[in-house]
């Protein structure tokens, strides 16, 4: 009898971390990291500010993004808006899909309308579907491999990105980056732009200029949003009291820090940490 051949030997080796969902209020801040797996972000609502090595992108609602592995990333919320995405980290044993990924897809703003951002969306809806529904634990594992083969494919077919991002000098990328980290020292506490500046040898109306340009924000706006990003993410935690968290962002007293705290949300900290109780503004973890 002949034999008519299917497929020989399919060896599939995938990984997938940390899938979920985040919302941030405007302000909110995650600080620079760099690991060995790709990293897809997709915005729902809003925008987020991210670097990338040495290059600035602004991913908005629609759009998506995947960062190649050991790329240095730091996120923000610039927007003024509250901010949604859906993340998941990942990797590929297949090494010329692999290479695909970081040739025409890695670290670029990916189009709402393209191929692969569709691929994204439709992920995001089926995970959420499977949820809602009641199925095993074993049937969950399979179904969310199923649905990121499918993304797969879509990456698979993917072509270059031509980015339309305005590009900045490498050399201001980094020095805005450098100025950044100097506004605050190890311990939090906070410098002045001008003493970082001085340390960097240069000009404030300089530094101030650059500042600007690569962040689109001053240096004040900057660690003004650095400071409430902190301080929701201390009070979101709720391990510690309002006191302590005022104490531990440098703070004269408690009565100091709710003061500043309501100026920047406008409700007090005790009211906001009620707030985040109820409606669970933290990550909602899928895998």
């Amino acid at each position: 009898m002949a034999q008519q051949q299917l497929f020989q030997t399919i060896e599939s080796n995938i990984y997938l971390y940390g899938g979920h969902f985040q919302r941030n209020f405007p302000s909110w801040h995650y600080p620079r990291e760099q690991h060995q797996l790709f990293e897809l972000i997709a915005v729902m609502q809003g925008s987020v500010t991210m670097f990338m090595g040495t290059s600035r992108r602004v991913i908005s609602a629609g759009e998506a993004v995947i960062i190649t592995p050991e790329t240095p990333h730091e996120s923000f919320n610039f927007s003024g808006d509250r901010l949604q995405f859906f993340c998941f980290h990942f990797n590929v044993g297949d090494l010329d899909l692999k290479t695909r990924i970081i040739k025409n897809l890695g670290n670029v703003v990916i189009p709402a309308d393209s191929v692969v951002s569709q691929a994204a969306r439709k992920l995001i809806q089926s995970i959420v579907v499977l949820e809602e529904a009641n199925v095993q634990a074993a049937e969950r594992k399979f179904r969310l491999e199923i649905f990121f083969l499918d993304f797969m494919i879509a990456l698979s077919k993917s072509q270059p990105v031509v980015t339309t991002a305005q590009e900045y000098p490498e050399r201001e990328v980094i020095l805005a980056q450098k100025l950044a980290s100097g506004l605050f020292a190890e311990d939090t506490t906070r410098r002045t732009f001008q003493a970082v500046c001085a340390h960097r040898n240069i000009s404030t109306t300089y530094g101030h200029r650059i500042f600007k340009k690569i962040y689109g924000v001053t240096p004040t706006e900057y660690a003004k949003e650095r400071q409430f990003s902190r301080a929701k993410g201390l009070l979101e935690i709720g391990e510690n009291s309002i006191e302590a968290i005022a104490l531990q962002m440098k703070f004269s007293s408690q009565a100091s820090f709710s003061k500043q705290f309501k100026q920047w949300s406008g409700m007090t900290p005790s009211a906001f940490r009620k707030t985040q109780k109820r409606e669970r503004h933290s990550a909602d973890y899928l895998v």
